[in-house]
């Protein structure tokens, strides 16, 4: 994204990623930012409902377990005792308006809304891409990400401009690529 993407010309942006799981890469004053021990933007594991369910990590509530697409199938399936088999199969019942499949998506944007709106209120940046094979349900949890994202983000926080951005699995290979060379390119031998 810093590169060949929606963070072009920008210093200081992240790139949220739902799907599978929800991760997030942060770029601090043009460089990519992975923390002292490589967990800088885990915002997977931000605790956003204390009382939410049991993350794999062992807390409750993080945003990854309400979120995820695992997560997602879970809630569909102990609300509806129907076996989800995958996320197509979810996004089709939520389409088609039933109710306990459009309160998970609503849940998880929530929770989406909420972690981005911490990483906003630490770090202040210009720009939060979201991204991820989540976006195929963007259209189901978009309001409840910005709605949970403009009551949390504190100040000058909440002008940061959310964009969503679906990336092709080449686009994973090119910025792998692309942070590899600027590694090398910056960083002294």
């Amino acid at each position: 994204e810093q590169w060949f993407g929606a963070g072009v010309g920008l210093s200081n942006f992240a790139v949220v990623t739902v799907g599978a799981g929800v991760g997030c890469g942060l770029v601090v004053h043009g460089r990519v930012v992975a923390g002292a021990h490589g967990v800088a933007g885990e915002i997977g594991h931000v605790t956003v409902d204390p009382d939410g369910p049991l993350c794999h990590c062992g807390n409750r509530g993080c945003v990854e377990a309400i979120a995820a697409d695992p997560a997602i199938l879970a809630r569909i399936r102990e609300r509806t005792g129907v076996e989800v088999a995958d996320t197509a199969q979810a996004v089709d019942l939520a389409r088609r308006g039933d109710a306990h499949a459009r309160e998970a998506y609503s849940r998880a944007g929530e929770a989406i809304g909420r972690g981005i709106a911490t990483v906003a209120n630490l770090l202040g940046p210009e720009r939060v891409v979201i991204s991820g094979e989540g976006l195929a349900a963007y259209d189901l949890f978009a309001e409840q990400i910005r709605g949970a994202f403009a009551a949390a983000a504190f100040g000058s926080a909440a002008r940061c401009d959310l964009q969503t951005r679906p990336l092709p699995f080449e686009e994973w290979a090119r910025g792998a690529a692309a942070t590899a060379i600027q590694s090398f390119i910056t960083e002294p031998n």
